[in-house]
């Protein structure tokens, strides 16, 4: 027995195909009519009056559409140069944090060294039983003068180091940012496009009907294809009441 996602599955793509068959149906209806309409001598100036309404709302979707397209280009390349720019700030100056640690280390790794000289300069004049303390302490003041300038210094690099990935960060966000409002604001003025040529399609096709109800040939054919749609409407109608019957008793099935 099938299961109830089976079920609806399978409910859904009926649906699909109804909608799909209906669809195509008023295509031809509508097709058909055209020809038809075409044909008719009397009808030529409200197609053409037609025809040049549909053109002039192709040219301006497809200026819209362009317009859009060069703003999300612009916009793209704006951001990818504001993020090289962002990363080559950044690069020149963790060199030149990491440079003056460097400096910074060797001022007072040579003040320590100063310090020591002149202390086993002093050394020399202190009695023998002075001297050897005096130059142990000294020694000691370098070593922990020397320990402190490689801290200061590897301190200054990791901050550096923390500050560049952050920078970079920044950059990379702030691009992807921008990237993403360029294409939200180029997939909305398509969007835009499109409802401006479709509303202008719909003013269009009231228009010219409205202008073929004047002409007798032309009424004859625009009943027929009514009653066509009426006739489509209907079926479609009936197909959907004896698919959600059929649902309905394929769920009753489940249940019981």
């Amino acid at each position: 027995m099938p299961t109830l996602q089976e079920l609806t599955l399978g409910h859904s793509q009926r649906l699909s195909e109804i909608y799909r068959t209906r669809d195509v149906r008023l295509a031809e209806a509508q097709a058909s009519r055209d020809l038809q309409l075409r044909a008719l001598p009397a009808a030529a100036r409200a197609y053409q009056k037609y025809d040049d309404e549909l053109a002039v709302a192709r040219e301006k979707q497809v200026a819209t559409e362009a317009k859009a397209e060069a703003a999300r280009t612009s916009t793209l390349m704006t951001e990818v140069d504001r993020r090289a720019d962002a990363l080559e700030d950044a690069q020149m100056a963790r060199r030149s944090a990491d440079g003056e640690a460097v400096k910074q280390k060797r001022r007072l790794e040579d003040a320590a060294e100063a310090k020591y000289l002149a202390a086993l300069s002093n050394a020399r004049e202190l009695p023998d039983e002075q001297r050897s303390k005096a130059l142990q302490d000294a020694d000691r003041t370098r070593r922990l003068e020397r320990d402190h300038a490689k801290r200061t210094h590897d301190d200054a690099l990791s901050a550096s180091q923390q500050r560049y990935r952050d920078a970079v960060d920044k950059a990379v966000i702030g691009e992807r940012r921008g990237g993403r409002d360029g294409e939200r604001a180029y997939l909305e003025a398509l969007r835009f496009g499109e409802a401006a040529a479709r509303a202008a399609k719909t003013s269009a096709d009231r228009t010219v009907l409205a202008a073929l109800s004047g002409i007798e040939e032309a009424r004859a054919i625009l009943r027929s294809w009514r009653a066509q749609l009426s006739v489509i409407g209907n079926e479609t109608a009936e197909a959907e009441k004896q698919e959600f019957s059929r649902f309905r008793s394929e769920l009753q099935k489940i249940k019981v």
